[in-house]
């Protein structure tokens, strides 16, 4: 017989059995739940045959709930396409800025969180929704998403559930709300903004079941990073649920950088499928554009059309501001060719003019250098300094009123020329670019800019005191400052005043107020400026022009309040080094110092050293003499371009005279964003005398008629005023929490964009696009040939060149299969990592023993736990008093960054945490940390401690770098067997961490917990107290006082002073005979 044959008793058995499973199934589904199938079947048509035996498990029956239609509030088509992808799949949607990201994801979690089960257990029964979890969501994206949550609810009759609930993150002021009513909300299920720390912390700890998440919803997904708490938090949900959702939202399609950026970032959110929605999109595009209105005639068409045309108000700058504007620029250009030149190795194409209105065009070169920032020569330092001031300067030139536009430059030219010329190591020193001629144009045109002084001529009459008809009428020439007003300013009011008579001679139905959007920077200056405003008319041209003497004005009596400060500022910095130098009294002959000095001094080209050559001497030469040519040359190049103008009393009293002239009262600026704002007519003024009265009457009676009075006097002082909305004009900021809803809130009936910003250009397209029967006239101003304008270009052409990128690098995507072995965390094998070799004392463990770290939880905040689970080590986190990270019942860590190192050495605390780990463990370890993408050296972070305007000076960095490197010392020193790490990166200590445990015991998380807390002492809420060790340290310096029962004394006695004040037989029945006579007879002994 073959050996695939089978015999026909057999075969005729499989039949029964088949038979018999077939019945038995129809029979339990009709008297079982499916959920209780398991049924064994044993092939006997003799009951003694022994059959092969099998088990049944039916497969799982997936529940059908009934069909539910779920409100959607998106106006346009092609948000609605949106979420009707994201419902379908999980992927990552890369939108255009300023299309509805918040809209579309709060509709989307309305979608998804809708479906509700009902428990009951007993008589009680509850709703439970799916438990979803959003990630990444600030304080203002959780009041949006709150509202429109609200919106939906209300839309569907829900008005009685809670949307949406915020822990730790989002609306939460606190660090997150306690366990158990965390443990609560998830059983509650619906939506939770969170952060990424306290989800992981949740995960690990158990307080959160990952399969009882229904799914991930991850705002910014560009801000994922390999380390990042979000990618750590993607990784521990898909490690235990590979059903529930993943999707992400990202805006900013510039920021997904990098080598196959898309593959990178679907890779670590764990996703396939990615949507690309840029503006130039078909679908977005249509919507936008589309005038879908019917029935309307040409001319109302036409009139439509008009209404949402956008127009552009190009405004000129004035020459001064064009020529700083150019020289700001060629500054800049010279600047970055001594940068290439200086580090011709790291230089990259980037380092170009093209790309100088970047917004973070020095960020991403500083990126570029820290690496290797501390083989940087103070040269190249100093230029990236110079790049952040130059940059900043073109920001406030087009934004700055001309005062203080000068304040900010004099304030600059202060900063560098103060001590250059001394052989002081202050860290300051001559900035390269005030070498270069075109500093000069910037420093003297801002200057005539502001305090240029100017002749009017004016006509003044002259009375005559015999006949007063026969006043004569004269020109007098008066002397003036220039005070330039923004070329913006006359702009803005005189389209403000056009509108004003548009709107008297048109019949719009749109009676909306006017919105004028700018930076929050510009808020409160357009706000005064509009109040204080003054319209003149020229009656010999019969034009007319707006005045803003009084807010110059302001700005002046502002200049003369911060030239007082900064020559006090002066002074007391002359007398600080000076002091500082004769306590130095360093040796000019010194070598060391010579070479520091010489390390301190600017080497830059010709191009920045023409400028300072001088003619040649047959004197010797002397030390610090660069620093001296560049200070004596800012001097001696223009008197008025170093010291601050000194302002001529005549004009100043000329100007007053003429503000009370022209009887214009100041006005104050207002906090708020709104230019209307309500006032009483008279001040408020209540006489609390009489309020009382004479009569003895009880407490309360008196309040009440306080009270009474005091609202009838409020109400008799203020008066309240109905504002028509088409009167109103309303300041508001570039705010993205406030978009959408505040267009659609206020319909206004005009749109002023002061500025350009690209977002909310898309927001009041889309608003157009919603309202077409009533859309806003919209103005756009910008300066034409500025900075501003190539700034908004550069804008568009970056995010269209990375939308291109994207969808080139989308259809090049591969097809990604994985099973449920693949997995982001290693798989350690435990013979690579364990010794087997008992020698030497040392622990025998199996490769099946798992390694744990037990973790604080304030340590989540770094990348080193994610690391630590990555490499396979079990993260246990726990809220620890002692120590940061616990590897064995021995080694305890304390984990300290560079930056939290130096400010622990200044404060102490970092003595005080070396005594808590001797005090519990055998082996106390400091772990110095540093930054995977800086330099392995303390010098990038001494030259980053402040904001500044100069580089650290070398001799001046050592210093600060010694100082960190004596109190490590001092440390060692008082602490002479703490271990100490030097980790380069969180990488590096996660590998440190894997050897260190090789062959030791693991932790236990109880122990860990108890250390450095007593169980005898109990808060009020029940948690560990918080203690003073240096006042237990003190009691058990005390004879017959321990370990064992300086608990005792802390429960029972309230201070040192009743301790000291008890009896012999109080001090033996506290501590003991022995002990209590001990310390009786130390504290009561008499010294003769």
């Amino acid at each position: 017989m073959s050996l695939f044959v089978e015999d026909e008793d057999v075969y005729e058995d499989a039949v029964h059995q088949e038979q018999e499973i077939d019945r038995l199934f129809e029979h339990q589904e009709t008297s079982r739940e499916p959920s209780q199938f398991s049924v064994n079947i044993r092939s006997s048509t003799d009951a003694n045959d022994e059959g092969i035996p099998l088990t049944f498990i039916p497969p799982e029956t997936i529940p059908e709930f009934e069909a539910r239609e779920v409100s959607c509030n998106l106006p346009l088509s092609f948000q609605q396409l949106i979420v009707e992808d994201l419902m379908s799949r999980d992927g990552l949607l890369v939108l255009g800025r300023g299309l509805g990201w918040d809209s579309i994801a709060a509709n989307l979690l309305h979608g998804l969180s809708f479906p509700t089960v009902t428990l009951q257990n007993g008589n009680v029964r509850r709703t439970k929704r799916s438990l979803i979890v959003v990630l990444g969501a600030n304080e203002t994206e959780f009041v949006r998403l709150r509202e429109e949550l609200y919106e939906l609810l209300w839309i569907d009759d829900l008005e009685g559930e809670t949307p949406v609930v915020s822990i730790g993150g989002g609306g939460a002021s606190s660090d997150g709300l306690l366990n158990h009513k965390r443990k609560q909300i998830y059983a509650n299920g619906g939506i939770v903004v969170m952060t990424a720390r306290i989800m992981a912390v949740d995960l690990l700890s158990g307080s959160l079941d990952a399969n009882d998440i229904t799914g991930l919803l991850l705002l910014h997904a560009e801000r994922v990073r390999e380390t990042s708490s979000e990618a750590f938090v993607v990784s521990l949900f898909r490690d235990k649920n590979d059903w529930g959702f993943i999707k992400a939202i990202s805006d900013e399609p510039e920021s997904i950088t990098g080598f196959t950026p898309l593959a990178t970032k679907l890779k670590l959110l764990r996703l396939k499928h990615v949507l690309l929605w840029p503006r130039f999109h078909v679908e977005v595009s249509a919507s936008l554009n589309a005038l879908k209105v019917k029935q309307l005639l040409n001319r109302q068409k036409k009139e439509l059309e008009r209404r949402r045309t956008v127009t552009e108000i190009n405004t000129r700058m004035s020459s001064r501001m064009v020529k700083i504007q150019n020289a700001v620029l060629a500054c800049i250009n010279e600047c970055l060719q001594e940068l290439k030149r200086h580090n011709t190795e790291l230089a990259t194409d980037y380092w170009s003019m093209d790309n100088v209105h970047d917004p973070d065009f020095v960020t991403r070169i500083r990126y570029n250098l820290d690496v290797q920032w501390h083989r940087l020569t103070f040269t190249s330092k100093q230029l990236i300094f110079d790049l952040v001031t130059l940059t900043d300067m073109l920001r406030k030139l087009i934004s700055l009123d001309s005062v203080s536009f000068y304040e900010f430059v004099q304030g600059i030219l202060d900063t560098n020329i103060r001590h250059a010329s001394t052989n002081s190591m202050a860290p300051v020193n001559m900035s390269p670019w005030l070498s270069l001629p075109e500093s000069n144009i910037i420093i003297s045109n801002a200057k005539d800019r502001a305090l240029g002084k100017i002749k009017r001529t004016r006509r003044r009459i002259v009375e005559n005191l015999e006949d007063p008809e026969e006043s004569m009428v004269e020109t007098v020439d008066v002397e003036e400052y220039y005070l330039e007003e923004l070329p913006k300013w006359e702009q803005l009011l005189q389209l403000l005043d056009d509108i004003s008579h548009e709107k008297m001679v048109l019949t719009n139905k749109n009676k909306g107020p006017i919105l004028i959007v700018c930076s929050s920077d510009t808020v409160k200056q357009l706000s005064t400026l509009i109040t204080s405003a003054k319209l003149i008319e020229d009656t010999t041209t019969n034009r007319k022009h707006f005045s803003f003497k009084l807010y110059m004005a302001s700005k002046l009596k502002d200049y003369l309040f911060w030239k007082e400060i900064s020559k006090r500022t002066k002074l007391a910095n002359q007398e600080i080094f000076k002091a500082e130098d004769n306590a130095q009294n360093i040796d000019n002959n010194d070598s060391n110092f010579e070479s520091n000095i010489n390390a301190s001094q600017i080497i830059t080209s010709k191009s920045f050293s023409n400028a300072l050559e001088q003619p040649t001497s047959k004197r010797r030469r002397t030390r610090g003499g660069a620093s001296t040519a560049r200070v004596q040359k800012l001097y001696s190049a223009s008197e008025r371009t170093t010291e601050a103008a000194e302002l001529d009393t005549a004009i100043i009293e000329q100007l007053d005279k003429d503000l009370k002239d022209d009887k214009v009262e100041e006005v104050e600026p207002e906090s708020n964003e709104f230019y209307h704002v309500m006032e009483s007519k008279n001040d408020l003024e209540i006489d609390g005398g009489g309020f009382i009265n004479d009569n003895n009457e009880d407490e309360a009676s008196t309040n009440e008629s306080l009270l009474k009075a005091l609202k009838d006097s409020l109400l008799e002082e203020l008066s309240f005023e109905m504002i028509k909305s088409d009167t109103e004009i309303i300041i508001q900021s570039y705010d993205d929490r406030d978009g959408d809803s505040l267009l659609q809130a206020l319909e206004p009936s005009y749109i002023i964009m002061y500025e350009p910003d690209l977002s909310f250009i898309r927001r009041v397209e889309a608003y157009q696009a919603i309202n077409e029967e009533h859309p806003a006239k919209t103005y756009f101003m910008y300066y034409g040939n500025s900075v501003e304008e190539q700034k908004h270009l550069l804008r568009i052409k970056k995010e269209k060149d990375a939308f291109t990128r994207l969808i080139r690098e989308k259809s090049e995507l591969g097809e990604h299969f994985e099973t449920d072995l693949d997995r982001n965390r290693f798989r350690i094998t435990r013979k690579q990592v364990v010794n087997t070799r008992i020698a030497g004392g040392a622990n025998f463990r199996t490769e099946t023993d798992e390694f744990k770290v037990v973790v604080d939880t304030r340590e989540f905040l770094s990348s080193l736990p994610s690391l630590l689970y990555r490499v396979g080590i079990t993260v246990a986190p726990c809220m620890l008093t002692v120590g940061d990270y616990i590897l064995t019942p021995k080694i305890c860590v304390e984990r300290k960054s560079i930056p939290d190192l130096v400010s622990s050495l200044r404060s102490g605390r970092l003595y005080q945490q070396c005594e808590q780990m001797f005090r519990y463990y055998e082996l106390p370890t400091l772990l110095i940390e540093f930054d995977e993408n800086k330099a392995f050296s303390f010098e990038p972070f001494t030259d980053s401690r402040f904001q500044r305007v100069n580089a650290m000076n070398p001799t001046y960095n050592l210093i600060l770098q010694q100082n960190i490197q004596s109190q490590i010392m001092s440390l060692l020193v008082s602490f002479p067997k703490l271990k100490v790490i030097w980790s380069s990166s969180p990488y590096e200590t996660a590998q440190i961490f894997l050897s260190l445990k090789a062959n030791q015991e693991e932790p236990d998380v109880g122990t860990a917990l108890d250390m450095g807390v007593n169980k005898a002492l109990k808060t009020e809420d029940g948690g560990p107290p918080q203690y003073n060790d240096e006042a237990i340290d003190f009691l058990q310096t005390i004879p017959g006082v321990n370990k064992a029962n300086y608990t005792l004394i802390i429960n029972r006695m309230r201070n040192v002073e009743a301790l000291v004040k008890l009896t012999k037989p109080e001090f033996e029945q506290l501590l003991g005979e022995e002990n209590g006579r001990k310390a009786y007879n130390f504290i009561n002994h008499k010294i003769a």
